[in-house]
Parts: structure tokens; sequence; C-alpha cells
């Protein structure tokens, strides 16, 4: 094996990585083996010997990272939740500035999501309340840029009159139908039409654009 001296940190290399970059491979190896134990036998199976024989790695290096299961699921949700959100985000941000468009588009994208790899739709919709995530976990997680740009999208939209709407109750409210909705979407082993799933998902923000209207009716 290839041992040399990394002058800059005081490692020592093995292979041409420093201990640093070994130990950030062991992390990835085991989030991308969580990603598959979580997602296929569910949270309430998951072991940390499976994890661990799935990444191929000793039990001493998932200690390395990880106190408990629990946190490894954590961990991989949040990465799970930062993919579905990228996802989510780049379709919304391909729409005109119109609220119904790029929901209606951010839903499409997440449902295709889960849809399109169920062990997704097991770690972000049935295994979240299961692992004691809170509300605010997930918003904070899997929407944080996207309520940021919704913010901005209501202070434009209201002006002054934004300061009269609490985004984050809005916010958990709808992420909380839409949770509800893929579940029992996931029931159905996706059966329903995405179209119609998307639809029957959307009247709640019509009734945001109606309730916006409301709060600032467009100038004349």
């Amino acid at each position: 094996m290839n041992i040399t001296a990394d002058l800059t940190s005081g490692q020592r290399r093995y292979g041409g990585a420093s201990a640093d970059e070994r130990r950030d491979e062991r992390r990835d190896r085991l989030i991308a083996a969580g990603m598959q134990v979580f997602g296929e036998v569910g949270y309430q199976q998951a072991t940390k010997r499976l994890i661990c024989a799935q990444a191929r790695l000793a039990d001493r290096y998932f200690h390395e990272h990880f106190d408990s299961v629990h946190a490894c699921y954590r961990a991989v949700h949040d990465v799970a939740c930062c993919e579905a959100a990228a996802i989510v985000q780049e379709a919304i941000l391909n729409q005109p500035s119109d609220l119904m468009l790029r929901a209606k588009a951010g839903l499409r994208a997440f449902f295709e999501h889960i849809r399109d790899d169920t062990r997704r739709a097991n770690i972000l919709i049935k295994d979240f309340s299961r692992a004691g995530l809170t509300a605010e976990h997930r918003v904070s997680q899997q929407y944080g840029h996207i309520v940021d740009l919704l913010r901005l999208r209501f202070r434009q939209r209201c002006g002054d009159q934004a300061d009269r709407i609490d985004i984050d109750l809005v916010i958990t409210g709808s992420i909380g139908m839409v949770g509800h909705v893929a579940m029992l979407w996931m029931e159905r082993d996706f059966q329903t039409p995405i179209d119609q799933v998307v639809d029957h998902t959307l009247y709640s923000w019509r009734g945001l654009n109606q309730w916006l209207t409301e709060l600032a009716p467009p100038s004349v």
C-alpha cells in the first residue's frame, strides 16, 4: 500500500487519501447503505448490522459517525430531503413567476420523484412519523429553499399585507397534506394516475392563491 506524508495537514495518506478523506468516504458509504436498508426494510426493521453489511464496513466505523440507528436514519432522511428539494426547486424555477404554475410543477416533480424509487417514498413519507421527526424538522430540511422562494413570492404579491401571513403555518399545513396524499397513493401502489394525484392536491394551492388575492387584490 502506498503511504505518503501530507505536508499541509500532517496526516499520513494511504493510497493517495488522507485520514479525513477516508473518513468522509466511509460516511458516504454508510449513508448510501442506509438509503438502501431504510428504503427496503423500513425504519423499524433496520439495524446497525444490516447497514454495515450493506456498506461492507465493520461496526466500529458506524460508531465513527453515528451513535444510533436513529441518528443514521436522520442523516439519510436529510440527504433524501435535499435530493427531493433540489428536484422540486428546479421544477419550480423552470416555470414563470406564477404561484399556481409553480405549485403544479413542484407537486408533479415530487410525486414523480417518490414514485420512481419507492425507497425514497419509504424514507420521506412512510417512516417520517415512525422515526419521531417533527414537522418543523421536515419543513426546514425538505423544503427550506422552497419556503424561502414562497416567502419572497408572498412579499412580492402582498406587499405590506405579507406580515399578516404566518408562512410556516401555511407551508407546514400544505406539506402535511402532500405527505398524506403521498401516503395514500403509496398504499394504492401508485395506481392512481399522477395527473389525478397532482390535480387533487392542487386545490389547496388554489385556495391559497384566492386567499392571497383577497389579502392584496391586484391593482387596477
